[in-house]
């Protein structure tokens, strides 16, 4: 792993450490700068098959992360990115950490928005206090929304946010 991280080829992304209840996943995350080389890996050699793909979800999530991560070095902001997960398979895909403030964000690869897609976030809030204006469900359609769970935003729209 430490070859892999040393050369850019992946990183560990952290999990959040505040104790909102007692069971919190501690393994962080891995996941490849390059989602080009995570899907030659995987076999994947074009856009029907990376539709059907097991692992599209994880790789969408992936390409999000790096993203953000990008999107704040560009700036010249050292972002403080997270994700946390309990136990029960609650899981938040990514938080932003900005001093106090936390924007958690859930990363669908679905086209179309279901109302499930809200639960972890809800969930969230209710035990960190976080406010819906904070969270984000970024997603692979087009429609950017804000709801009283939410803000949704299309995987475009990233740099606006």
């Amino acid at each position: 792993m430490s070859v892999l991280q040393t050369g850019f080829v992946a990183y560990l992304l952290p999990p959040y450490f505040k104790n909102f209840n007692k069971r919190i996943t501690k393994t962080p995350k891995l996941y490849f700068y390059d989602t080009g080389l995570a899907c030659s890996l995987l076999r994947i050699r074009s856009a029907a098959e990376m539709d059907q793909h097991f692992a599209r979800g994880a790789l969408f999530e992936n390409f999000i992360i790096n993203e953000v991560m990008k999107n704040a070095l560009n700036k010249g902001i050292r972002p403080d990115l997270y994700f946390w997960a309990d136990s029960a398979g609650n899981e938040i895909d990514l938080i932003v950490s900005d001093g106090m403030q936390l924007y958690p964000i859930e990363i669908k690869s679905a086209d179309t928005l279901r109302n499930d897609f809200f639960k972890n976030l809800e969930m969230f809030q209710k035990l960190s206090g976080t406010t819906a204006e904070n969270c984000y469900l970024v997603y692979q359609g087009t429609e950017n929304q804000d709801r009283s769970n939410g803000k949704v935003r299309n995987w475009r729209s990233l740099p606006e946010f």
